[in-house]
């Protein structure tokens, strides 16, 4: 009798648990396998489990974000492929399961390669993501690289290149470096608001102090980042959430995350000239009006404490060293806030993970009367029934759901019309530490997080839990009974419409290739396949090309490439009897220069070879009729006999050479020669730059240029021209220097690039303009701003040697206006930042106002430019490492540029590595 009373009890509180969990879908069951997905299952941790960071319902479909390695295609979710990871998916009760964002780790893929943590569609239809990126990849178009952690999608593209960044090359996205942790778009100002752990974008204050810290916005009537002054500040500050209000004007901006203070002149309030004010975790901001801090006021007197005022950290929650507010809710009057964080020292009751704000008594309150959360609150979203939800970790596996003990397992809601708050049937069944996010669509509130079950202590142990499976997602609706009322689902997904194939061509022009060098066939152990109708062997190592003429039929190389193993060639041809080495090396046996050139010239049929060339003193010629090299020998003004660069020890290179066909006069550059300048007794002047004249004899030039920095020496002469259209000629030489004159001082600045000064002979500032970087104690030193081209390494970014600013190439046209280009910048600090006249990669010397100026559209290149030649007086040929222009316009390494109307045009598609 005992039992059989026992057992009617058990079997009444199944009956209860049961019935409190009819509102729960209970349509998302464990799939069979990783690559048996269906629209009736959830999603699989064959690989690993799905890491979210937003959810969404949108067009019919609940879109998620995060990352996924799932063990299935993202092309073909019913084949298994390992190292293809899931960065935006989508799932609909037609299709199942989509990727939208994914990224196979040697194949590429689609959209950006690395975690999506925020999303949303624009009016237009075109989706915005931002997270923690770099790369854009686009299927049969271009492969996007150093990208600022947003991209956009534009389903209208008719190219393959429906994915690209946001802004331009130099200001997109996160302006820098971090990661965006969230986006907002307002309508009314039609700009995108990001937020994030970034710097943010550098302005007037300083090149170097980064203004609007950790927020800025996206203008698309003028296709540009503006700040948000001053951003928000604190201990390694974030933003986490941003919601615009748009029932005000202009729009007012809500924001929440990881900060302390934000206001005024951005300044931590506890320095004498800060005038921002403390806002723990939350504030707002209004164009015009500027930011608003919750509270309005907080007494100075309480110092460093008055942020610990408002809110603290929650110090046995996960993220316990901090205050941070995860997600909001604005109400009409009513501010919800959710995340990590307990009451302020302010407050005289104690709560956690939830609060609401108190404008009267203007402090953050507990809405619960319960103490708040066991753990981290994630998401809040309000329903159509006038319900509010809430999803996070509380009530997780050994932690207190509700903190008086009330059980609240990973999903609650609270009810305005009676203010009561409940767990949502028997919760749900976390896994240790737990994530759990919301949205909610209608009435439907969909849950996406780390559990599998219905009901806190289901485990799957016993057989009745399979019937409450969800696998890391499911569906809440009050107004269902869906135990009455069962979600039927097809067994079968529809053909996924996720991507959509390109109706033009990204690229023209690119009949114009000649496709004469195609890949050679595999080679035969040592030998290699190579041919005169073929391109050069990579089997071995790709060749590094450091330079290229021609002569006549045969086409010469100079670099270093390992052609067969072991064998290295410096120097080589390609002509109708195929590849050939000139100059190589195997073990100790050197034929001709014995180590990779720099560069090279011809001149008289022979080749001049420069570099680092130990055996031949940085320089060397090749007789093409004879086949023989030889080294360049010749005398000092005291009869003394030298070779190559005159340096006795061999080992200072040649960076560049240069003819003055006027006087016969060949001029080397480098770091330092072999020869002292007789001319200055102290301190003694080692020849960075020598003339030769046609006799033979080496003349070193002026004194030696120094260092900017004398503690961190950088010294390099990269580049040299010689303008013969005036007499005597002039000479310019450019590279990483920037003091002249007997003794280094402010007086005697000239950045990078120098001219020849015949009457003090010696080296003499060109070009003026700069003020950014110019000191107040130099401006009567420099009233037309600083000399030279100040090309500072932490002004922008992309470069192959940024922390080495250098002139690496320049020529002239026949205005006069001389070109340079290189690891270089012209910048500017204006806002808003399309306003400002900047160039990166390439800048041009105006003549008649001796300043530097941008000489294409669109502020520059992406990358180093290495030469650049002119076809006529108007097109300047361009190569380089650079794979962009500023705006994005994909050129991959050559391009032309119209200098008298400034515009950018690639030869077709460029030239792209085999893999990009």
């Amino acid at each position: 009798m005992k039992k059989h009373i026992l057992l009617s009890f058990i079997i009444a509180l199944c009956a209860v648990a049961y019935s409190d969990d009819k509102h729960w879908s209970k349509q998302f069951t464990k799939p069979k396998s990783s690559n048996k997905m269906l629209p009736s299952t959830g999603m699989s941790d064959a690989t690993n489990k799905p890491i979210f960071r937003k959810t969404k319902w949108h067009d019919g479909k609940l879109y998620m974000s995060g990352a996924w390695e799932n063990g299935v295609s993202g092309w073909d979710i019913s084949k298994r492929q390992l190292n293809h990871y899931w960065y935006l998916w989508s799932w609909s009760p037609d299709y199942g399961y989509e990727a939208i964002c994914h990224f196979h780790t040697a194949q590429g893929g689609v959209g950006p390669d690395g975690k999506i943590n925020d999303f949303l569609w624009l009016p237009d239809g075109r989706l915005v993501v931002g997270g923690e990126f770099t790369r854009i990849d686009n299927p049969g178009g271009v492969m996007y690289h150093r990208v600022g952690a947003v991209a956009i999608y534009d389903p209208n593209e008719p190219s393959a290149n429906k994915w690209q960044p946001l802004g331009n090359f130099q200001y997109n996205g996160n302006a820098g470096a971090g990661a965006v942790y969230c986006l907002a778009y307002d309508s009314q100002g039609n700009d995108l608001y990001i937020g994030g752990t970034f710097a943010g974008i550098k302005g007037k204050a300083s090149r170097k102090m980064p203004i609007s810290s950790q927020i800025h916005r996206y203008n698309f009537d003028t296709n540009s980042l503006e700040p948000v002054l001053p951003g928000v500040g604190g201990s390694k500050p974030a933003i986490y959430k941003i919601f615009v209000d748009t029932s005000t004007s202009p729009s007012t901006i809500y924001v929440g995350g990881k900060f302390h203070y934000t206001a005024g002149n951005g300044l931590n309030p506890v320095l004498k000239d800060s005038t921002a004010k403390y806002s723990t975790g939350f504030a707002h901001y209004q164009e015009g009006k500027g930011w608003t801090t919750y509270p309005r006021k907080i007494a100075r007197k309480f110092g460093p404490r008055a942020k610990e005022m408002i809110l603290q950290r929650a110090a046995d929650f996960k993220y316990f060293d901090s205050v941070r507010v995860l997600d909001f809710l604005v109400d009409g009057k009513d501010i919800w806030i959710s995340g990590a964080f307990s009451q302020g020292k302010a407050g005289k009751k104690k709560f956690k993970g939830i609060a609401k704000w108190d404008n009267d008594k203007q402090m953050w309150i507990d809405p619960t009367a319960k103490g708040g959360m066991g753990r981290e609150v994630y998401s809040i979203a309000k329903a159509s029934n006038g319900k509010i939800y809430f999803a996070g970790a509380f009530g997780g596996p050994k932690i207190k759901g509700f903190q008086n003990g009330d059980p609240a397992h990973m999903a609650i809601s609270y009810d305005p019309a009676n203010n009561s708050w409940q767990q949502l049937g028997s919760g749900l069944a976390g896994r240790s530490m737990p994530e759990c996010r919301l949205t909610v669509n209608g009435n439907d509130v969909y849950f996406v997080g780390d559990f599998n079950y219905i009901g806190a202590k289901r485990t799957g142990r016993n057989r009745n839990d399979k019937k409450f499976e969800s696998w890391y997602i499911a569906r809440w609706n009050e107004t269902i009974d869906f135990d009455k009322n069962p979600v039927k689902l097809s067994t079968k997904a529809k053909k996924s419409q996720a991507f959509k194939m390109p109706t033009t061509t990204w690229s023209s022009g690119n009949e114009h290739w000649s496709r004469a060098f195609p890949k050679p066939p595999r080679a035969r152990g040592k030998n290699s396949q190579m041919s005169a109708k073929t391109g050069m062997d990579d089997g071995t190592g790709a060749p590094n090309i450091t330079g290229v003429v021609k002569h006549k039929d045969t086409l010469y190389f100079c670099g270093r490439w390992e052609a067969v193993r072991g064998v290295y060639w410096y120097v080589w041809q390609h002509s109708t009897q195929g590849w050939k080495a000139i100059a190589s090396q195997k073990g100790k046996d050197i034929q001709g220069v014995g180590s990779p050139p720099k560069g090279m010239k011809l001149k008289n049929d022979k080749l001049w070879v420069y570099g680092s060339i130990n055996n031949y003193a940085g320089i060397a010629i090749y007789d093409i009729v004879k086949g023989k090299w030889s080294p360049l020998t010749g005398k000092t003004q005291n009869g003394t006999e030298v070779f190559g660069n005159s340096d006795p020890n061999r080992g200072s290179p040649v960076n560049d050479i240069a003819w003055d066909s006027k006087t016969g006069d060949l001029y080397l550059v480098g770091s330092r020669g072999g020869l002292e300048n007789t001319n200055y007794s102290s301190p003694k002047a080692v020849g960075q730059v020598i003339r030769i004249d046609k006799n033979g004899v080496y003349h070193p030039m002026g004194r030696m240029l120094m260092a900017e920095m004398p503690a961190k020496p950088t010294l390099i002469i990269d580049s040299i021209y010689i303008d013969e259209s005036v007499s005597p000629s002039d000479i310019y030489i450019g590279g990483t220097f920037n003091y002249y004159g007997r003794i280094s001082t402010n007086k005697r600045m000239l950045y990078n690039i120098a001219k020849w000064n015949y009457k003090a002979k010696d080296w003499g500032p060109v070009g003026q303009g700069t003020f950014i970087g110019l000191s107040p104690l130099d401006k009567k030193h420099y009233p037309n701003g600083l000399p030279g081209l100040v090309a500072k390494p932490e002004l922008y970014r992309g470069f192959l040697m940024s922390g080495f600013p250098r002139i690496r190439c320049m020529t002239m046209d026949k205005s006069g206006n001389l070109y340079v280009g290189g690891t270089l910048a012209v910048v500017d600090n204006r806002l808003p930042v399309n306003k400002r006249h900047e160039t990166f990669g390439i800048a041009k010397l105006d003549a008649k106002s001796n300043t530097w100026v941008s000489c294409t559209k669109v502020g520059g290149v992406s990358r180093d430019i290495f030469q650049m030649t002119f076809i006529d007086d108007h097109q300047l040929l361009l190569s380089g490492g650079f794979h962009f222009d500023n705006a994005w316009q994909p050129l991959h390494g050559a391009a032309v540029l119209d200098i008298q109307t400034g515009e950018l045009k690639p030869f077709g598609g460029g030239l792209l590595r085999q893999a990009h």
